[in-house]
């Protein structure tokens, strides 16, 4: 390829179209911004959730582990119902635009990309509310980054119900679906000595749980930083199994 040559919009390197992520994102972003009633709404969660906290636990001396509790489950809430309508709503276009060769990994990167930014204007909004009111024992960055990475793996598994639902009040239903196994498989619950057997892998395998061992971690006197950081990474890793499922649900999809 000369100088003067410009790359090609199909061009592909590695796993992304990129080309097409960065059309496709500023597109996504335009739509989110346009719409600023939905947008409006969704950012709105994330004080309202926080006041809510701050009622409750204002007159406590300190954060107790149901306040971690409730901090990451409304993070993960929030992050589900900003994405479960993000595909679906869209289905009909999506299918037209993949008989023209749209990317699905592009497809997802964008969403996760503008979803991410939303999301982070959540977290920053929750984290100074709660953490300007009461004394939550965890350092701000640090707070901040667990509910980002927490608000995230919600994100990413909206996307995952959106892809494979095939209405919007669908996709909503689903979210208390989800978000209700977080509650009764956790230490919220009963104590995690007392999950046995089938229950035990359950509780396990909620990314919730990994997210609140966090908090609780960097919420003792006696913070051991390598485990507080470690608890994080099964959350990472949920956000990247959700887009793996999603993928090949959106690929295979057909009218």
């Amino acid at each position: 390829m000369s100088d003067n040559e410009q790359p090609e919009p199909d061009d592909r390197r590695g796993l992304i179209d990129w080309y097409q992520a960065g059309v496709l994102s500023d597109r996504y972003m335009e739509m989110t911004l346009g719409d600023w009633k939905n947008t409006g709404l969704l950012v709105l969660q994330a004080p309202l959730l926080a006041y809510m906290a701050v009622l409750v636990w204002q007159n406590v001396d300190q954060a107790s582990p149901t306040l971690y509790f409730v901090m990451v489950l409304s993070m993960f809430w929030i992050g589900c119902m900003n994405a479960c309508r993000e595909i679906v709503k869209e289905r009909a276009l999506f299918l037209r635009e993949r008989m023209f060769g749209l990317d699905v990994g592009a497809y997802l990167y964008s969403k996760v990309r503008v979803l991410a930014v939303v999301g982070v204007v959540q977290v920053a909004i929750y984290s100074v509310i709660i953490a300007g009111a009461i004394d939550v024992r965890v350092p701000i960055g640090w707070l901040v980054l667990n509910l980002l990475f927490t608000v995230l793996a919600g994100t990413c598994l909206g996307l995952l119900i959106s892809a494979s639902v095939k209405r919007s009040d669908y996709a909503v239903a689903w979210v208390p679906l989800v978000i209700i196994p977080q509650i009764v498989f956790s230490e919220f619950t009963i104590s995690a000595d007392q999950f046995q057997g089938v229950s035990e892998m359950l509780y396990t395998a909620m990314p919730t749980r990994w997210s609140y061992e966090s908090l609780l971690e960097f919420g003792d006197t006696s913070i051991d930083y390598l485990a507080g950081a470690g608890y994080m990474l099964p959350v990472l890793g949920y956000c990247v199994l959700f887009l793996l499922v999603a993928y090949p649900v959106l690929r295979f999809q057909k009218y």
